[in-house]
């Protein structure tokens, strides 16, 4: 049996983000509608084991428009001024090692993480959960976990960097079982400048930890993979070689790919003044969280020069607000081309991303890095070219199939749109109509048949209907990240 953690978004199904969405349709393809049943979502963390509902990880009322309220931005700058404090007292400390094991003590072992949660943390989230009773945790069934045993994989497949979920996946390991978990990219540890510093401290403890109380590590692409295997071969040596490796690939769901936008309205409305910022000229869009690492304000220096040269063409940035971007948003709300040709969304709905993806001129992808890039995908699949910064994961997952810029030299994206303006999208650059993603269904077969290849998954249990497999990775870390 395959055991799914869901132990974050159990306890925050009012959340959307990336991995929140990937954890719903991996649970609702492998965890429903196979006979016999292949896989359950469950939760682990606080050392429980227990059966939830998929169905039960969405929101029990629609999510509010996504907005950075004060409280959201006194978070973060308290996550900030904790982070610091940390570093500082170690420091004044000469890093004396049982200070530092204090200060950086995960939240299941008594430390300064693990007082913070108890007294403070966990207090907040009990008060602000009597407000909030959209987010309530899904109804759950505990299991026994005496029925644990060889050919049981318990998958890691949530966010619980912050969740005491050890204690159960080491009993679900000393009862014969195999605990695997998915790793969506390793930039709070390899680009930490451009993470919530919160986040900084939670990952790298639970990656670190990691490495203790599980059999091997899925990433969600080819080069997350490779990038697992050089960075732990880097940190662990010869241990590495304990640990095994695969990947497997997102998937995506475009209820009218391939069909007729006309014939297929959106079943919300779509806000005027969204259409009439489409309509107007040429408009490039950027799908992404608002943060350092997505290179917004690369993409608006880029356009400054073009508004600059006359060139009538639109900058629509759709996305949540991050971090780190304050210098950013304030230079946003003050531009002389705000509202004209220069608009920024933070709360569309699904079918006005949607509007967006097929009313926009190309779709603009300047990330930094990336885990995967899910937006190329989408833009592709409703007909948008694209254009994305020339990165190995991008490489990877746009292939031949779309344009790349160089972020170190700027004037070469603005060379490439001046180009499109005078002559058009270039023919390469057009998407092929019969250009098709996997979808969700697929991308979960994916991680099932990557899971059997990697560990002891019981066979009886396998479902009639596979997608092509992703292999394990055969070698060692050790030897592999050489070759």
């Amino acid at each position: 049996m395959l055991y799914i953690d869901c132990s974050f978004l159990a306890d925050n199904a009012h959340l959307n983000t990336g991995i929140q969405r990937v954890v719903r349709k991996v649970a609702e393809n492998l965890a429903q509608g196979h006979d016999p049943e292949i896989a359950m979502a469950v939760r682990i963390d606080g050392k429980r084991f227990e059966r939830i509902d998929p169905q039960a990880l969405y929101p029990a009322t629609p999510a509010a428009p996504v907005q950075q309220s004060w409280g959201e931005r006194l978070y973060r700058y308290a996550l900030r001024v904790y982070a610091a404090g940390v570093d500082l007292v170690c420091a004044l400390g000469a890093d004396h090692p049982r200070l530092r094991q204090f200060m950086h003590a995960p939240l299941h072992q008594f430390g300064l993480n693990y007082l913070v949660m108890r007294t403070l943390v966990n207090p907040v989230r009990r008060v602000r959960s009597w407000f909030s009773p959209q987010v309530q945790a899904p109804a759950s069934m505990p299991l026994p976990l005496d029925n644990v045993g060889p050919g049981d994989v318990l998958l890691l497949l949530d966010s619980t960097w912050t969740c005491d979920i050890w204690p159960t996946a080491k009993a679900f390991r000393q009862r014969g079982g195999e605990v695997i978990a998915v790793i969506y990219d390793l930039i709070p540890i390899t680009h930490s400048q451009f993470c919530d510093d919160g986040l900084v401290v939670a990952f790298k403890q639970w990656f670190f930890d990691s490495f203790d109380h599980i059999d091997g590590y899925i990433g969600i692409s080819r080069t997350v993979q490779d990038d697992l295997m050089r960075f732990i071969n880097e940190q662990f040596g010869e241990r590495a070689q304990e640990k095994r490796f695969g990947h497997f690939l997102l998937g995506a769901d475009f209820a009218r790919q391939g069909q007729d936008p006309t014939q297929t309205p959106p079943t919300t409305p779509i806000r005027p003044e969204l259409m009439q910022a489409l309509s107007e000229r040429p408009n490039y869009l950027i799908v992404s969280t608002i943060e350092p690492r997505k290179n917004h304000a690369y993409l608006l220096n880029v356009f400054d020069r073009l508004w600059d040269e006359g060139l009538d063409v639109g900058l629509v940035i759709v996305g949540r607000i991050g971090w780190k971007v304050e210098a950013l948003l304030s230079r946003i709300n003050s531009h002389p081309q705000r509202r004209q040709r220069l608009h920024l969304w933070s709360n569309l709905g699904d079918d006005e991303l949607d509007y967006c993806y097929r009313h926009a001129h190309m779709l603009l992808f300047p990330s930094q890095a990336e885990g995967f890039g899910l937006p190329i995908v989408e833009s592709l699949a409703k007909g948008l070219p694209v254009l994305a910064s020339d990165t190995p994961i991008h490489r990877e997952i746009g292939a031949q199939r779309i344009g790349y810029f160089d972020l170190a030299n700027p004037d070469d994206l603005a060379r490439q749109l001046r180009d499109i303006h005078r002559s058009g999208i270039p023919a390469h650059l057009k998407v092929d109509p019969d250009y098709h993603w996997i979808d969700w269904q697929q991308s979960s077969q994916m991680l099932y048949e990557c899971l059997r290849g990697m560990t002891a998954l019981k066979e009886e249990v396998a479902p009639t209907a596979r997608a092509p497999a992703v292999p394990a990775s055969p070698r060692p870390a050790a030897e592999s990240a050489q070759s």
